[in-house]
């Protein structure tokens, strides 16, 4: 007895200890689901919708701060006619004869649907009590990541060790065998697996085949005056003008994830290390990798190669000469500020 007492005694929980500090990452099941932000313009967008009560939303929120976005106009559920819809990495339309499936309240309770579904007992939903954001030190910091959500397949989902697959997505058009153009979503996989949803039923193909898909005009990025376009779950509406980014350039953008998922540098990345390298050591030799790295980004992608205020200004500069300091000035109406990319030494 006087042993057992030794040994509980050694053992008190409030005794000063340095513990090791752990954490722990936890998958959280969501949709996507299309949407419209409302900031200037109107913005296409994906809403993600996960099961502890949380919406992406350009920013996440809980259910109550949701409802207040609605009521707010950020997250709107209709376009006027005349207005342009803008879809990132795809293009913006002029739009007209919008039929909306949606006003705020029924979308409200279409998103609180949703949640249900992924979690039927509402069970342990976050509440921000109105604050999205907390205050490490001096910086306002969001107190959840709202990055962009990865789809993914398992390829047993029946095995308890079937293998999660994540890919990357992008917005596309899709020309269907209903004869509907639907604004879907293309989910591209390390495998080379291709899904296409938001469609009545999810098409499945291989890498390999979009260029037949984009060769038979099924997959596009340029519309038709006066073509209607679906968007399941939100509306549709008929194209007045507009235009989108090159297929071919959307077709090497696919090219370029798929081989970033495969374990290769993407051309963004390629072109930004070799932007750094040359600025270091500014050489013909990094000149001309400079110029071949840049001309291998897809088109509409190549002003994120410097930053959100410098775009690709200052690598065309380096490149083209200053000529660039002309087209900047001719389009914002001031004297070019970033005037000071060195020549080459050797």
């Amino acid at each position: 007895m006087n042993f057992f007492k030794k040994i509980i005694k050694t053992i008190q929980p409030d005794q000063p200890v340095a513990l090791t500090a752990v954490t722990r990452t936890e998958q959280i099941e969501g949709f996507s689901i299309p949407g419209i932000i409302l900031n200037m313009q109107y913005h296409f967008t994906d809403l993600q919708v996960y099961s502890d009560g949380l919406i992406s939303c350009w920013g996440m929120v809980d259910l109550p701060m949701f409802k207040n976005k609605l009521s707010k106009s950020w997250v709107v559920t209709s376009i006027p006619d005349g207005q342009t819809i803008s879809i990132f990495s795809l293009g913006s339309w002029v739009i007209e004869n919008g039929a909306w499936d949606y006003d705020e309240e029924s979308f409200y309770a279409y998103v609180k649907k949703l949640i249900k579904t992924l979690n039927p007992t509402l069970e342990n939903l976050y509440n921000y009590n109105g604050e999205n954001y907390k205050m490490i030190g001096k910086s306002s910091v969001a107190k959840h990541s709202s990055l962009n959500s990865k789809p993914y397949y398992y390829d047993n989902p029946d095995s308890f060790l079937s293998k999660r697959n994540e890919g990357e997505k992008f917005h596309i058009f899709y020309r269907n065998d209903d004869t509907k153009t639907y604004l879907a979503e293309l989910s591209l996989y390390k495998t080379g697996k291709i899904e296409i949803t938001n469609l009545p039923v999810k098409k499945t193909f291989k890498f390999e085949e979009i260029k037949d898909l984009i060769q038979n005009e099924k997959l596009i990025t340029e519309l038709n005056t006066g073509e209607k376009i679906t968007i399941l779950g939100l509306g549709s509406f008929t194209v007045k003008s507009g235009s989108g980014v090159d297929i071919t350039a959307k077709y090497n953008e696919f090219e370029d994830k798929y081989s970033e998922l495969n374990g290769t540098e993407n051309s963004i990345s390629k072109c930004a290390r070799i932007f750094d390298a040359y600025k270091l050591d500014p050489s013909f030799k990094l000149k001309q990798e400079l110029k071949e790295a840049y001309e291998k980004v897809p088109e509409h992608q190549r002003m994120f190669v410097g930053d959100m205020d410098t775009k690709d200004y200052e690598v065309r500069q380096i490149i083209y000469g200053d000529s660039i300091k002309k087209e900047w000035e001719d389009h914002y109406g001031f004297e070019y500020p970033y005037d000071d990319m060195p020549e080459p030494e050797k």
